[in-house]
């Protein structure tokens, strides 16, 4: 089995219901859960599994890629994303809603892999 597959049955298996739906393409996935999904996605470790999800979803959002791009160019984007105290308290907020929202048995795991 390809490292892309097991990982991405590894994350389905400790992400909750909803996260698992928007994944599997049962319900529309809305930019910020993309953007939430990949980041848990790397964030964890399955590396291949975000590359695979970047690849499948990414193209859904070109009106949201093109609106981030010309906030860049205007200068309405400051400094690099990712570092600021807001992007990191974010980042907080969704591993801590992963982890209460994660199926009870796999919340161990999800604190190891943390």
């Amino acid at each position: 089995m390809e490292q892309a597959k097991i990982e991405q049955l590894a994350f389905l298996y400790l992400c909750s219901e909803h996260d698992k739906r928007l994944l599997l393409k049962k319900e529309k996935m809305p930019f910020a859960d993309f953007d939430r999904l990949t980041y848990l996605i790397y964030h964890f470790g399955f590396k291949e599994y975000h590359i695979k999800v970047w690849m499948e979803f990414a193209g859904e959002f070109k009106k949201e890629w093109d609106c981030l791009e010309a906030l860049h160019e205007t200068g309405g984007c400051v400094g690099n994303i990712g570092n600021t105290e807001s992007e990191i308290k974010l980042h907080e907020l969704w591993i801590r809603d992963f982890y209460k929202n994660a199926p009870k048995e796999n919340r161990e795991w999800i604190l190891e892999l943390s």
